[in-house]
């Protein structure tokens, strides 16, 4: 076979890799900015209840409930390993925030150590700068169809944004098509489902637990 026909026979394999590799980067593309823009009209919301459950091992599952409305704040972060449990509380009034931390063996308060809750949460998972950061950490996404707890959802991994976590071995976002918001993460070997409620949190779940229970942390 000629030099010239080999050639043309490789350009013609590199045309073809590159129009499939631009179709792949543009379906991601299209797709990741349409989950951005549902999950940003979330982003404004101010009444809200994320409920995040992770098994960590087999013996061990973190669950993390945040509550929002207006400028109050609560956080509950639960470790349970071997069916023992410690519990930590962050109340944000809106001026300080107050922790009670409960184990099997005491009860700890601490108030108005921090003016910033922990775990802030994100509404856009998928977050970048800009169209062409999206377009750049699209060309590496592998984008599938999947579904969680009966949520129509994409299966995205490799999305290599900067704002995201990252496994060492596996990312996987499992992101509602309806509303842009994550169902399920996995990182390696954890997996974090979670579910939402908007609109329903009651001013009673920010009352604090009686301080007379607790030892005082000054």
């Amino acid at each position: 076979m000629k030099k010239g026909k080999i050639l043309k026979i490789i350009g013609i394999i590199l045309l073809v890799l590159l129009i499939l590799l631009m179709v792949h980067t543009i379906r991601n593309t299209i797709i990741i900015c349409n989950l951005q823009k549902k999950a940003e009209e979330y982003s404004s919301i101010n009444n809200y209840h994320i409920k995040e459950t992770t098994k960590l091992s087999d013996n061990t599952t973190m669950i993390i409930n945040q509550y929002k409305k207006g400028e109050k704040e609560l956080l509950i972060i639960e470790k349970i390993v071997n069916e023992e449990k410690v519990k930590v509380s962050y109340y944000n009034t809106g001026s300080r925030i107050d922790m009670f931390a409960e184990t099997i063996d005491e009860k700890i308060a601490e108030l108005g150590k921090s003016k910033e809750i922990l775990g802030k949460n994100t509404m856009i998972i998928l977050q970048t700068d800009n169209l062409w950061q999206t377009i750049l950490y699209s060309v590496t996404a592998r984008i599938t169809t999947t579904k969680v707890n009966d949520y129509e959802c994409y299966s995205i991994n490799n999305f290599l944004s900067p704002y995201n976590l990252l496994g060492e071995n596996k990312t996987e976002y499992d992101i509602d098509k309806e509303t842009g918001l994550v169902r399920k993460t996995i990182l390696d070997e954890q997996t974090t489902i979670r579910e939402y409620e908007f609109g329903n949190v009651d001013n009673s779940i920010f009352q604090e637990p009686d301080i007379g229970q607790y030892n005082l942390k000054k």
